[in-house]
């Protein structure tokens, strides 16, 4: 059985870029805010192994590439889980269009696989995952008004802003 779950978009609000790091990273400061469009990702367990990324969109990469596929591979091994993962992507967020496409499907997948598995990793342990695969993945995993700092992917929350009509 298929696991659904949404994948939110989300905006910077306030960016500020700092020196380069050590890590070859800026430094940043950043407010995102997760807002309501979204994709969608299944993601189910079978029998056999490896991983298969299905999307309509040719744009979307099927490959290692993807970044689904990456925390999914991550968690399966941290977790020394066995079986077929496939994750399917139906997009409705624009490709490479600043939105953290990419990076909230592979959050969602990362929660998807967990409840297909039944397994669920600690909170720390989750972002620690989220962070190597992505900068901004870890906001997906907090939602809301988030604080992100370092390369963006320390990230803390803040206050709800009130709701309010934005043209994206």
């Amino acid at each position: 059985m298929a696991i659904s779950v949404p994948s939110f978009a989300k905006i910077n609000l306030g960016l500020h870029i700092g020196a380069v790091r050590s890590d070859g990273f800026h430094e940043l400061r950043t407010v995102y805010q997760t807002i309501a469009p979204n994709d969608m990702i299944r993601v189910s367990v079978g029998r056999g192994s490896g991983i298969e990324v299905r999307c309509a969109d040719p744009r979307v990469p099927k490959d290692s590439t993807n970044t689904c596929f990456r925390i999914v591979e991550r968690a399966m091994r941290t977790l020394h889980a066995r079986g077929r993962v496939i994750i399917e992507i139906e997009k409705r967020l624009p490709v490479q269009g600043g939105l953290g496409g990419a990076s909230g499907n592979a959050v969602a997948a990362l929660l998807g696989l967990e409840l297909a598995l039944k397994k669920k990793f600690a909170g720390p342990e989750r972002l620690r995952i989220a962070a190597e695969v992505g900068s901004d993945l870890p906001l997906f995993l907090v939602g809301g008004t988030v604080l992100g700092v370092g390369r963006g992917e320390e990230v803390y929350p803040l206050p709800d802003l009130p709701a309010m009509p934005c043209v994206i």
